[in-house]
């Protein structure tokens, strides 16, 4: 039966900032206690009163609640009411202090103030002309957005991603939607094609509207270049459309595909086979292309500098840096030094780093202009130490323009070197190989050091294999274990893994740095976990746990995801209550250890940087994350950027090295079993790792040498492009 409420919000007690369902406790005209409400609310304060529709319902766990069918709100009337409206984070800038003192000021007209008169808001004591001017626009903007999670509050959408609509399309953010909803997928991180759709649908268009199936077309293209491809063969692209599409006939997606097409939003070319075309988005096409060719460039170009006499160069820098290379290495090192562009591979304990260091020696004996760099911050850090020579990040070489929007060095601005060493390559997908090579001047010599059987990288692309596959730039693989009797049993194990044995029988002695312990319940696997993040590897080791050990995991959900993991481990390593956030599903405190999920070039910080969270500004909506040598600001409406890292997918993990990784195997995992996923994760321990979980789930994993299929037409490309240069140069 419907019911009407009336009466004021005492407290929020949850808020699912994505789709705005919340949990408050409400004192009701007339009722002497306090009343559970759920339902989505808009935006919730604490202090404002509501008039609520719905039904009282007893939920078998939480008792009599009142569930919510509809919410009107209006402002409080009494001053007690409007400090805690005005303090709750409803205005940005406003905390509980400043808002007693504005209605200090003001009484209850403090309202109109805000409204009509905002300019005196100077009789506020305390309060400054920056700061006045900054909660006078926070509170004009509270009109706009109340208005606007009204309107989104019919489709699910919460305030985390109303504010993120309101700050890309203003105050014409709802005329915007009624046009055009699928605008949200292509221009809101964080809302792809299905939640568009359910607006769209509600919105009352058509399921054949030419929107809605060029909205499909290119979320399952988006899709397959997150998945890693450079493109998708049309046929597949509209089988993937249609499954996600049911309703949309072949013809009328063809001519979806011609319409984007036209319009610039996709590359189509057409390949040998009759009627296919190769669907490309264009920033994958362009970089596709431009990669081959900056390829070509560099092995067709001289050197700016080469260096003279190799072999002698070579005895000298193993007699000045004291280093004994065995014959792999050296052959490896005389191709680094006289080949323009060289790919350098190995396993763990092959003698990449001494190789490396070998190399940068004799180059940087030849020449300054030498430069070292990883994919990643961490990447980066181990590559200077294990060198002794500075290393950097791609992105800082390149160095981010924020007045610009891009970086300074590229096409136009070329780096000033005769050598660059990338490290990691395993690691580069197309597109950040493009950025890189359209800044390096093609008289610049190449190399490439990297693991070849380490997960591709995480976006599009397979460069160091196509490279490799094309059997055009001159390439070495090490392949003798040099370091094993130094480092012990993971370099053993990841050695059994690659080539297909189960190192399960490893680790009986108590001395070994790598150990199977076998279990096949989740909640036990949980409970050791913790137990050897929490107690034992840092007793061991003198570790820090929260710090110096990784949790891996194979999956983001399920009992053994990453989700599941870091609130387990959450609770354990940061226990202490204190300022938090709960923003898209997730809670964030002072001391957290977190990820930074992708690429944010204002802010220097990139997708696998790990940083831990050091405070949290309730007034400014801020929280201020350290990362290993900067601070970067987010404002709570970015902090989807973010997620926990007490646990992290091997995925994500790539080109990091942690003191003790611990990695839980389990059959729950399904497809992820997989041999490269297992290698990754073993090889990023450095002085102790533990697999923990189910015997055959390892063995199926060590077994299961499948990859998946990565469209890319490089290797072909770079053939085609090479031919046109020496073809230019006369060769």
């Amino acid at each position: 039966m419907t019911e009407s409420l009336a009466g004021q919000i005492e407290k929020v007690s949850y808020l699912n900032d994505e789709t705005g369902f919340s949990i408050v406790m409400l004192k009701v005209d007339g009722r002497r206690e306090a009343v559970t409400a759920v339902g989505q609310l808009s935006s919730p304060a604490v202090g404002e009163l509501v008039d609520m529709t719905g039904e009282f319902k007893r939920h078998p766990r939480f008792g009599l609640q009142f569930e919510v069918a509809s919410c009107a709100s209006r402002p409080p009337e009494n001053e007690t009411g409007l400090a805690k409206y005005l303090g709750s984070g409803l205005i940005k800038g406003v905390g509980p202090i400043l808002a007693k003192r504005m209605v200090d000021a003001f009484g209850q007209s403090v309202l109109d103030v805000l409204d009509n008169e905002p300019e005196r808001m100077t009789e506020v004591r305390g309060l400054g002309p920056v700061r006045r001017e900054r909660i006078i626009e926070a509170w004009r903007s509270t009109a706009g957005l109340k208005q606007l999670l009204s309107f989104l509050s019919t489709f699910g959408l919460g305030p985390a991603l109303a504010i993120k609509i309101l700050k890309r399309f203003g105050s014409g953010a709802e005329e915007a939607i009624r046009q055009d909803p699928y605008r949200l997928a292509y221009e809101i991180h964080g809302i792809g094609f299905l939640i568009a759709d359910k607006v769209a649908k509600t919105l009352g268009f058509a399921p054949d509207c030419p929107q809605r199936l060029e909205a499909g077309l290119l979320f399952c293209l988006d899709g397959a270049v997150r998945r890693g491809h450079d493109y998708l063969p049309s046929g597949e692209l509209i089988q993937d459309t249609r499954k996600l599409i049911p309703e949309a006939q072949p013809l009328a997606l063809e001519e979806a595909l011609s319409r984007v097409s036209v319009a610039g939003r996709v590359i189509a070319e057409r390949q040998d086979e009759p009627g296919q075309l190769d669907v490309y988005l264009p920033q994958t096409h362009r970089a596709e292309n431009w990669v081959a060719r900056s390829i070509a460039s560099i092995l067709a170009a001289p050197f700016s500098v080469a260096v003279p006499r190799p072999e002698k160069a070579l005895a000298w820098a193993e007699g000045t840096m004291g280093l004994e290379l065995n014959e792999d290495q050296r052959q490896a090192a005389i191709l680094a030094i006289t080949q323009k562009c060289s790919i350098v591979t190995g396993g763990p304990g092959t003698g990449k780093t001494t190789m490396t260091k070998a190399v940068c020696g004799i180059w940087k004996a030849v020449t300054g202009k030498v430069a070292l760099v990883a994919p990643t911050g961490r990447a980066a850090k181990r590559l200077s130490q294990a060198t002794g020579y500075e290393a950097t990040t791609i992105h800082r070489l390149l160095e981010y323009a924020p007045s610009d929007g891009g970086f300074i060095h590229g096409p136009e601005n070329r780096l000033d070197l005769d050598m660059l060493l990338v490290d990691e390559s395993s690691m580069l997908d197309v597109l950040l190989m493009n950025q890189l090579l359209g800044a390096l001047p093609s008289k610049a010599a190449l190399v490439l050091v990297g693991d070849q059987d380490q997960l591709p990288p995480v976006g599009p692309g397979r460069v160091l294999p196509d490279l490799l596959e094309s059997g055009l730039v001159p390439s070495k693989r090490l392949t003798k274990i040099y370091r094993q009797a130094e480092q012990g049993q993971i370099i053993t194990a990841a050695h059994m893994i690659n080539s297909g044995q189960t190192p399960a029988g490893l680790g009986t002695s108590p001395d070994s740095d790598f150990f199977f312990v076998p279990e096949e319940d989740h909640a036990r696997i949980i409970d050791k976990i913790l137990k050897l993040v929490c107690e034992r590897i840092p007793r061991k080791l003198g570790l820090d746990p929260r710090s110096d050990i990784m949790v891996l995991s194979p999956t983001k959900k399920g009992e053994l995801g990453t989700v599941n993991l870091n609130t387990h481990l959450g609770r354990a390593l940061n226990p202490a209550m204190g300022p938090s956030v709960n923003r898209f599903g997730q809670i964030l405190k002072i001391g957290d250890r977190v990820m930074q999920n992708r690429n944010d070039y204002a802010k220097e910080v990139y997708n696998g940087d790990l940083g831990r969270v050091f405070s949290i500004d309730m007034e400014d909506q801020e929280l201020r994350v350290a990362f290993d040598d900067r601070k970067a600001v987010y404002d709570f409406s970015e902090l989807d950027e973010l997620s926990l890292a007490w646990a992290s997918t091997v995925h994500k993990a790539q080109g990091s090295e942690f003191p003790a990784v611990v990695i839980p195997v389990h059959p729950s995992h399904h497809i992820m079993l997989r041999r490269k996923l297992i290698y990754t994760a073993v090889t990023r321990g450095r002085r102790m790792v533990f697999l923990v979980g189910s015997t055959e789930a390892l063995r199926r994993s060590v077994l299961n040498n499948h990859e998946d299929q990565r469209y890319s037409h490089l290797d072909r490309l770079l053939a085609e492009a090479l031919r046109q240069t020496r073809a230019r140069s006369g060769l």
